[in-house]
C-alpha cells in the first residue's frame, strides 16, 4: 500500500515538474515565442446575413515581449470572428508563437505544449491510480503509435491507391499487438482476436454487399470530410477502425465473462456457456450502440448547426450532415449484433476444452 502511495506521489511530482518546464521552455523554440502583456481591442464591426446569423469582426493590438529574444517587446495586430472558426483571440498572459518577415512579426499558433503535457500527464497519474498492469497498456499503445505513424507514412507515399487493403492490414497488426501484448500469447488472446477479425468481416461485407445492392442512394460519400477520395475507400476505412474498436471490447467482454464463469463452474458444459454468452452480450448491444450514436450526433452536431442557420430544411439538412455517421452507426450495430452469437461460440468451445 505505501508503495503504491510513493508510485503515486513520484507521478504525481514528475506530472508538475513537466508541467512547469513546458512553461518556461521558450529557449527550444526557434521561433519567436512572445508572452502577451496588453490587449487593446481596436475595433469592431457586426454583420448580418440573410439567415439573421450575426458575427462580429474584432480587431485587436497585442503588445508583449519574446521570451526567447532578450525580452525585445513587440507588438501585432490580429483581426478575429468573435466565433472564432478558423482564426484565434489573444489574452493576456498567453504565450504566441511567432513568426518573422522583415521587421515584422505575425502569430502562428498559440504555445499549447503546457496544456498537453498537463492533459496527458494527468492522463498516466490516472492510470496509475487503477490497479491493473500499466505497462502492457503504454506498451501496446506505443507499438501501435508506430504502426499507425507507418501506415499514414506509406499512403503519403503512394498517394491513397493502396488505401483500403493497407487499412485491412493496419487493423490486423494494431488488433493484435493489442490483444498479444495485453493478454500475452495464450489461447485468450487467440480467441478474443478470431472472434473480432470474423465479426468485423462479416459486418464490413454484409454492409458493402447490402449498400451495392441499393446502389449507395442517399449515402453522399462524396461528403467525406475534406472530399478525401477514393470516396468509397476513405469511407470504408473509417468504418473498418471505427467497427473494430467497438467490437474488440465486446469480444474481451464477453470471452473474459465466460472464462471466469468457467472457473467458478467447472463442470459447465458448452451449450449452457453459449447460452451464457448470448446473454452477457445481449446486456451490452444497447449500451454500445447508444455510444455510438451519441458519438455521430457529437461529431456532426456543429455541422448540423450551421446548416439550420442557414435556412436549410431540417431532412435537407439531416441527408447531407448525418447520412455517413447514420451508415457508420448501423454497419457499426450489425457488427454489435453477430459479435455476440460468434464470440459466444468460439469461446465456449475453447474454455470448455482449455480452462481447468
Amino acid at each position: 500500500m505505501k508503495k503504491n502511495i510513493r508510485t503515486l506521489l513520484l507521478v504525481g511530482l514528475l506530472v508538475i515538474l513537466a508541467t512547469v518546464f513546458t512553461h518556461f521552455d521558450s529557449f527550444l523554440y526557434k521561433n519567436p515565442v512572445m508572452k502577451v502583456q496588453e490587449v487593446q481591442v481596436l475595433n469592431k464591426d457586426t454583420s448580418t446575413d440573410q439567415y439573421k446569423n450575426t458575427d462580429t469582426q474584432i480587431t485587436q493590438r497585442v503588445s508583449g515581449i519574446l521570451l526567447n529574444r532578450n525580452h525585445k517587446k513587440v507588438t501585432f495586430r490580429n483581426t478575429y470572428y468573435k466565433s472564432q472558426l478558423i482564426d484565434t483571440k489573444y489574452t493576456k498572459d498567453q504565450q504566441v508563437i511567432l513568426t518573422k518577415s522583415g521587421k515584422h512579426y505575425t502569430p502562428q499558433n498559440v504555445k499549447r505544449d503546457t496544456t498537453i503535457v498537463f492533459a496527458t500527464g494527468l492522463v498516466i497519474f490516472l492510470l496509475f491510480c487503477m490497479k491493473f498492469d500499466r505497462r502492457r497498456l503504454f506498451i501496446s499503445v506505443l507499438i501501435n503509435a508506430v504502426i499507425y505513424y507507418g501506415f499514414v507514412q506509406i499512403i503519403i507515399k503512394t498517394h491513397d491507391s493502396i488505401l483500403l487493403p493497407l487499412t485491412v492490414i493496419t487493423a490486423l497488426l494494431i488488433s493484435a499487438t493489442a490483444l498479444l501484448v495485453i493478454l500475452g500469447p495464450s489461447y485468450q488472446a487467440l480467441m478474443a482476436y478470431s472472434s473480432t477479425i470474423l465479426s468485423t468481416t462479416a459486418a464490413i461485407l454484409l454492409s458493402v454487399f447490402v449498400l451495392g445492392l441499393s446502389n449507395y442512394s442517399g449515402i453522399h460519400l462524396e461528403l467525406t470530410d475534406f472530399e478525401l477520395q477514393p470516396y468509397l475507400s476513405v469511407f470504408l476505412s473509417q468504418v473498418i477502425f471505427s467497427v473494430l474498436g467497438v467490437i474488440l471490447d465486446e469480444t474481451m467482454d464477453i470471452s473474459s465473462s465466460l472464462i471466469e464463469m468457467k472457473k467458478e463452474v467447472k463442470d459447465i458444459a458448452e451449450k449452457k456457456l453459449f447460452k451464457s454468452g448470448i446473454n452477457i452480450g445481449r446486456e451490452l448491444i444497447g449500451p454500445l450502440i447508444n455510444i455510438l450514436l451519441f458519438i455521430v450526433i457529437a461529431e456532426d452536431l456543429n455541422v448540423v448547426l450551421l446548416y439550420l442557420s442557414n435556412g436549410n430544411s431540417v431532412g435537407y439538412t439531416l441527408n447531407m450532415t448525418l447520412s455517413l455517421g447514420i451508415t457508420q452507426l448501423l454497419i457499426s450495430a450489425i457488427g454489435i449484433v453477430l459479435t455476440v452469437p460468434i464470440t459466444s461460440f468460439i469461446a465456449s468451445r475453447i474454455i470448455t476444452r482449455k480452462v481447468k
